[in-house]
């Protein structure tokens, strides 16, 4: 009886083509002509010696199965197919698989996944396919599991002998052997000997005549922070402690000896943080702490450290896997002044020795000693936990004894500088003084809004070339004080200073002032409010005092500043100063009833003064002698005087005689 073939062109009974030639097997021909794989097939033993297979008359049918319906996944598709259907039964049966699927349910699997198949149904994800071994990687921590199929049925000494002896020269210490059901589990730490082990699947003779079967992943020990594993711990931790130098030793802490049966990797969070609290409990005197070679990785959940052991300042963490250097940010409560990171992948990112020990040293200020190398000693400030800061001041004075001073100095300046004659400043400053001015260019709007500065700006960021830089620095009394009268008119705000007094001596006063001042504007109600430091230097001349060096630098305010400014006046310009920024850090003392200086800076003349208390007895409709009593007092400063009168008339203490006329 003839066969037919339903295979690409082919078409009808008697193997005809589509163009009526004969097909490749002709009809009358006998399958045993033609095919002889009739000999190499495995019949069924129920019925294989009672069928006779070259007369046995099969119907053979091969259906196409067309791949391109899935698109460009189709040749992916095809080739899962071909490793699908080429599964060793035998293989299956044994059971071996990873995820411990039992032989029947994946040979129910690849059944379903056949008729699927047959059905030109799509292949659904997931289908088990034992022959696919999935490669391990190296991990942070690299542990892996090694399971031996069966491996019950042999002992010990025999699984780890033949295995050893396959991957020689390469060594692997098989730690955590154990026998679950019919197959042995253990572990092993390092990368390459897990890698080697995996080669030699199926490779190793058995005493039996097996092939032994490796299985091998990325995974480490199960464990369980319970009472029993603390106490172990607790014990291990006992012969590891040094009273003596208060130093314990937790190196390679899941090799000890004595927990050989229990999992203790103190790269988990779980268990490195039980041994925290119990060093916390039973040795918080502690002062080194040795963690080398325990794969940390993380640190994060080590920043109760800085709490539970307040002592510690020596921390080894060599030959462990932490990735960068801001890992160690956790860490950084820590008082350390020894440190070791030798053997951590972060040390490979650092080219120059110098950066990574700066690195370091942010984190850690006090460290001397880093990597078993000295350091030299850190320029920082070396205040006592003990000791309390100062409270910080809006003012300083090296010397309270220079507060009138400075006071009466700024107050006469002042007032004269927005004053809309800056002319008598020539008595303020030397014969020789240098004057410089700079700007503040960082926003783009600034060179807009301060335009009125910008021309003499001699930021030495900007000004490179040396004719500039000399250009813009002022040199003498005159050439000074003519370019601060080209400067914009202003009113400063005596409550926004804070004065610096940093170095007094007979010969030489250092004065910083900072705060604000408004730009004064005729005809216009916008007046801009600037932000100034000035930086005096301060010489005795003559009878008094005057500037040498000056260095003023101008900015916008802040917001805040812009809050604040001009909130609190009382009508009487710079005098305020001698109230509030400088003699809140002198004394105690009220300013009338303190030394006034020898001589003001500016001293008036002998027909100044008798204009100046002519101008107070008429404002204040005191006598002369009175007036002149009250200008003396205030070293003939007219609007402190004039001050001065209106705050006592307030409170009733100027005595009747003083209105008393002649």
């Amino acid at each position: 009886m003839p066969r037919n073939f339903r295979h690409g062109n082919n078409r009808g009974r008697g193997g005809r083509q589509q163009g009526g030639e004969r097909g490749f097997y002709d009809a009358s021909q006998k399958y045993s002509e033609h095919d002889n794989r009739a000999d190499r097939t495995e019949w069924n033993d129920r019925d294989r010696n009672d069928r006779n297979v070259t007369n046995v008359k099969r119907r053979v049918s091969f259906k196409p199965f067309n791949f391109k319906q899935f698109g460009k996944n189709g040749r992916a598709l095809e080739q899962q197919i071909r490793m699908h259907v080429s599964q060793d039964d035998d293989e299956a049966m044994r059971g071996d698989t990873f995820d411990g699927e039992s032989p029947v349910s994946y040979t129910a699997n690849r059944n379903k996944f056949n008729r699927q198949r047959r059905s030109g149904s799509p292949i659904p994800r997931g289908v088990p396919n034992a022959n696919i071994r999935k490669k391990i990687t190296p991990s942070n921590t690299n542990w892996f599991e090694v399971k031996v199929p069966y491996g019950n049925k042999y002992p010990k000494e025999v699984i780890l002998r033949l295995i050893q002896h396959a991957i020689s020269p390469q060594f692997f210490i098989p730690l955590y052997y154990k026998t679950a059901e019919s197959a042995v589990t253990f572990y092993v730490e390092e990368f390459h000997a897990a890698e080697a082990i995996q080669k030699v699947n199926r490779k190793i003779d058995l005493p039996d005549g097996r092939k032994m079967i490796l299985l091998v992943r990325n995974n480490h020990p199960p464990s369980q922070v319970n009472d029993q594993l603390k106490d172990r711990m607790r014990q291990a931790m006992v012969k590891r402690y040094n009273s003596a130098t208060k130093a314990l030793n937790l190196e390679k802490f899941h090799a000890d000896p004595d927990l050989s049966d229990i999992f203790c990797g103190l790269f988990r969070p779980q268990i490195i943080l039980v041994a925290v609290d119990i060093i916390a409990e039973h040795i918080p005197e502690l002062e080194a702490l040795n963690l080398n070679d325990n794969k940390l990785y993380m640190l994060d959940h080590l920043k109760s450290m800085a709490t539970k052991i307040p002592n510690l300042k020596i921390l080894y963490l060599s030959k462990n896997r932490i990735p960068y250097v801001n890992t160690l940010d956790s860490l950084k409560s820590l008082k350390l002044v020894e440190l070791n990171l030798e053997d951590n992948p972060l040390k490979q990112r650092f080219e120059d020795q110098t950066v990574y020990v700066s690195e370091v040293r942010k984190r850690f200020p006090k460290v001397i000693k880093l990597d078993s190398m000295d350091l030299p000693p850190p320029i920082s400030f070396d205040v006592d936990d003990d000791v309390k800061v100062p409270s910080a001041k809006a003012s300083f004075l090296c010397d309270a004894a220079g507060a009138d001073l400075v006071r009466q100095f700024l107050e006469q300046y002042f007032a004269i500088f927005d004053s809309d004659n800056r002319q008598p400043l020539l008595e303020a400053y030397h014969e020789h003084a240098i004057f410089s001015l700079t700007v503040n260019t960082y926003q783009q709007n600034n060179q807009q809004r301060l335009g009125a500065y910008m021309s003499g700006n001699r930021n030495i960021k900007h000004k490179t070339d040396l004719d500039s830089r000399c250009r813009l620095l002022k040199q003498g009394r005159l050439p000074v004080v003519s370019y601060l009268s080209e400067l914009p008119a202003t009113k400063h705000d005596p409550q926004s200073f804070a004065v610096d007094l940093t170095l007094l001596t007979p010969q030489l006063l250092l004065l910083t002032v900072t705060g604000v001042f408004k730009e004064r504007k005729q005809n216009s109600g916008n007046e801009p409010i600037r932000s100034f430091q000035r930086s005096l230097v301060i010489v005795p001349c003559g009878s008094g005092f005057c500037i040498r060096n000056e260095m003023v630098h101008i900015t916008n305010s802040t917001r805040l500043q812009d809050e604040k400014a001009f909130k609190d006046q009382a009508g009487f310009g710079a005098a305020s100063i001698a109230n509030r920024t400088l003699t809140s850090n002198a004394s105690n003392v009220p300013v009338m009833q303190q030394s006034p200086i020898s001589a003001p800076v500016v001293a008036p003349d002998d027909n100044t003064k008798l204009q100046m208390v002519q101008a107070l007895a008429t404002q204040s409709a005191m006598n002369l002698e009175w007036s002149r009593r009250c200008l003396e007092e205030t070293n003939w400063d007219y609007q402190r005087a004039e001050f001065a009168f209106n705050e006592l008339h307030k409170q009733n203490r100027i005595p009747p005689e003083a209105f008393i006329k002649n």
